[in-house]
Parts: C-alpha cells; sequence; structure tokens
C-alpha cells in the first residue's frame, strides 16, 4: 500500500470529490450524523459552564456527539458493506431518537433512521 503524498489542499480536494461520488440514501446518514456531533459539541462548552444555557444538559451533549460519530461511523462501514453500514446507522439512529432526545436529537435521529431504512431497503 503506497503512502499517500501531497499538498494538504489536495488531499482536501480529494475528500470533497469522495463525497461527490456518495450514494442518495447515505447523504441523510451523514448529514443527520454530522449535525448531531456538531451540535454536541458546540453544546458541550456551555453546557460544562452554565448547564441548560442551550436547553441541552452534559450529558445529552456526549450523546449526540458519541452517537452522532456512531452515524458517521455507519457511513463509513457503508461503503464496504451496504447492509452492515445500515444496521450501525440505525443503531445510531435509535440511539439519538432515544437516549439524545433534544430536539437536535429528535431531526438528527429521524434523518439517520430515514437514510439508514432507505440504505437497507435498496441493499435487498
Amino acid at each position: 500500500m503506497a503512502t499517500e503524498t501531497g499538498t494538504w489542499s489536495e488531499r482536501a480536494a480529494s475528500k470533497w470529490r469522495a463525497l461527490e461520488r456518495m450514494q442518495v440514501y447515505q447523504v441523510p446518514i451523514v448529514l443527520g450524523g454530522a449535525i448531531a456531533a456538531l451540535v454536541g459539541v458546540v453544546a458541550l462548552g456551555p453546557s460544562l459552564v452554565a448547564e441548560r444555557i442551550l436547553g441541552i444538559s452534559v450529558a445529552r451533549a456526549v450523546f449526540l456527539m458519541l452517537f452522532g460519530a456512531l452515524g458517521l461511523i455507519g457511513y463509513g462501514v457503508s461503503k464496504r458493506n451496504v447492509r452492515n453500514g445500515m444496521i450501525v446507522a440505525g443503531i445510531a439512529s435509535i440511539a439519538l431518537l432515544a437516549v439524545a432526545g433534544t430536539t437536535v436529537g429528535l431531526m438528527a435521529g429521524a434523518l439517520v433512521l430515514a437514510g439508514a431504512i432507505w440504505g437497507f431497503v435498496k441493499s435487498l
């Protein structure tokens, strides 16, 4: 396996080109996982200072980050094996809906679940 060499801009452009080749059913998974993880990171800082500034406790912010990242891992797995990736994304979506049940958790969980169901049905 060759080591990837190149400038930072070439590597970043390569990552964007990989996103262009993404299957349509993977878009809600990536979008929901990224939203959950990003909001979890953004909400964690203020919630450590003064809990419930954004209406998200420390535990829920950590759960948003954790299960959002799990949704993104499901996307990564789905590039190799669609069914296994959809199972991982489905677990992440149910966890987002049940455990990180804030408004953001519910919306992100619904997005990831829609993508997981769509991809699983497409893989049959």
